[in-house]
């Protein structure tokens, strides 16, 4: 015979009982990401620009082609 818990202490759900995942180890850490990253100076400057033409080329595409 199975001995029934009280019902304050039995989950709703049975299987979402609370249990430590042991997939990773949680005693090594990684370096942060800031630390690994590598950029020159001026790296990606030019992208502002080239979406302000990209932007200006279609909004007069737009304009165009609705006149």
């Amino acid at each position: 015979m199975t001995e029934n818990k009280p019902v304050e202490d039995a989950p709703l759900n049975p299987a979402l009982k609370q249990q430590t995942d042991r997939t990773y180890d949680t005693d090594a850490s990684t370096p942060a990401p800031i630390d690994t990253t590598s950029a020159s100076e001026g790296e990606g400057e030019g992208w502002p620009w080239i979406w302000l033409i990209v932007t200006l080329v279609c909004i007069i595409a737009a304009v165009i082609w609705l006149v």
